[in-house]
């Protein structure tokens, strides 16, 4: 879903959804999911239907979720390539091209599962306005912070549920026994 001028979305530049942000990677963004969390997260949400682990990196979440299809671009099958609409989309993308790579994901998946940091998706109103025009957030269900799950940051990261055309109310939680 590209927009077609900047007045669609106050602030929005008309390349882009998110105006371009993000569009360098960082070496150091490789992070690597715990396979329990991975687990915990696909068992939480119950991907179906065609999904696709857009960075698999060690494997985490494509380990749970038998049967999905799957992008790395450190083994040459990059996302950003992909073009074949799926159901799911569940990872945890790169932090320093996340903007990138959710226009991406708006533009081949009903649902959209990503483990973030929760500031990504407030950081401001015109990607909170972005988001609401694809659909809406569904569910954000909150980890805690990253080191808690061996990341290096200390903010708070969450699987935060992405819908398309989905306009109800977003529900907040944590995982059972957290």
């Amino acid at each position: 879903m590209k927009l077609e001028s900047k007045k669609d979305v106050p602030g929005v530049a008309s390349h882009d959804l998110f105006g371009g942000w993000g569009r360098t990677a960082n070496p150091k963004d490789v992070v690597m999911t715990p396979a329990d969390v991975a687990r915990m997260i696909v068992n939480h949400f119950q991907p179906s239907g065609r999904i696709l682990d857009p960075c698999r990196g060690n494997g985490a979440f494509w380990d749970a979720m038998p049967g999905a299809e799957w992008c790395e671009i450190a083994e040459g099958k990059d996302f950003m390539q992909w073009e074949t609409p799926v159901d799911w989309i569940v990872s945890n993308p790169p932090y320093s091209t996340f903007w990138e790579f959710l226009e991406h994901s708006f533009k081949l998946a009903e649902n959209i599962v990503y483990l973030i940091p929760l500031h990504k998706i407030w950081s401001g109103h015109r990607y909170m306005k972005a988001i609401t025009q694809w659909g809406g957030l569904r569910e954000t269900l909150i980890i805690g912070t990253g080191t808690s799950i061996g990341f290096p940051v200390g903010l708070s990261v969450g699987a935060v549920h992405f819908q398309r055309g989905y306009t109800g109310p977003m529900v907040i939680g944590y995982p059972p026994n957290d």
